[in-house]
Formats: structure tokens, C-alpha cells, sequence
């Protein structure tokens, strides 16, 4: 191996690497994908969804796809503290999908409790929503 070719090389990986992080970087401050419940990436809104209640059937609603892991840990989280909630999963369900397009969701999970919605997922959020829901009272943003 020649010493052109290992700078070749090393010049290809640098530049793997440089697009690598920059595409990461990208994609994370445009909103795509969320920083793993870890804060930051969620965004907490405040609005009267009683129409997403009567559409849904339910106090809590989590619109989400079938194959997003974030969607995933915001069933498990409901799940585990037993909270009782629909969830429409929106690449799955036609009606579903019409009704996300209707409330203008561009990513998900959204997860509506009460006068809140969540975008995004923040296991600490998504709590201190369903605590304060569960208690009646307003959490803060």
C-alpha cells in the first residue's frame, strides 16, 4: 500500500466522519428526532382539544407510527402508570392519519392530556402532565 493511497483513505474517512456529524447536527436542530427523553427536544402547548377527545374517545390521546421508538417509550410510560388513553397510530389507520393531517402533526409522538399537548418525547414532561392532570391542576411549560 502506498503512501497516496492511506492518505486517500484517510482523507475518505474524515470526510464520512465531517458529513456524519454535520447531518446529526442537522437533524436534530430542525426538531426530526428527539434527544431520547433527555429534554430539550419536546415541546409543551397549551389549547382546548376537547375535539381531539371526541374524535379519539378518550382523556389522553397519543398519536404516533408504528415503527417510532419515542412513540414506543410513550406507550410503555403510560402503560406503566396505568393511565388509560387511545392510541392512533397514524401509518396503520386511515382515519387516524386523516385526523393527524387535520391537526397539522408533522412528527410525533403528540400525546394530548387535558389542555396540553405534547410534541415530541420527554419522559419528564409527559410525568409532570399526567401528574398534574390526574390532580386537576395546570402544570408549567
Amino acid at each position: 500500500m502506498s503512501f497516496k493511497s492511506i492518505l486517500g483513505t484517510i482523507a475518505i474517512v474524515v470526510v464520512a466522519l465531517a458529513l456524519g456529524v454535520g447531518a446529526g447536527t442537522l437533524v436534530k436542530r430542525t426538531g426530526l428526532i428527539g434527544d431520547g427523553g433527555k429534554g430539550g427536544g419536546a415541546m409543551v402547548e397549551q389549547g382546548d382539544y376537547s375535539q381531539v377527545y371526541a374524535q379519539a374517545g378518550g382523556e389522553v390521546v397519543l398519536y404516533s407510527l408504528s415503527t417510532c421508538p419515542f412513540c414506543h417509550k410513550a406507550k410503555e410510560l403510560l402503560q406503566k402508570q396505568n393511565i388509560r388513553f387511545v392510541e392512533r397510530v397514524i401509518d396503520k389507520d386511515e382515519a387516524a392519519r386523516k385526523e393527524a393531517d387535520g391537526l397539522k402533526i408533522k412528527s410525533v409522538p403528540v400525546i394530548y392530556v387535558g389542555n396540553q399537548s405534547l410534541h415530541g418525547y420527554d419522559e419528564a414532561k409527559l410525568a409532570e402532565i399526567l401528574a398534574a392532570h390526574a390532580k386537576g391542576a395546570k402544570p408549567a411549560a
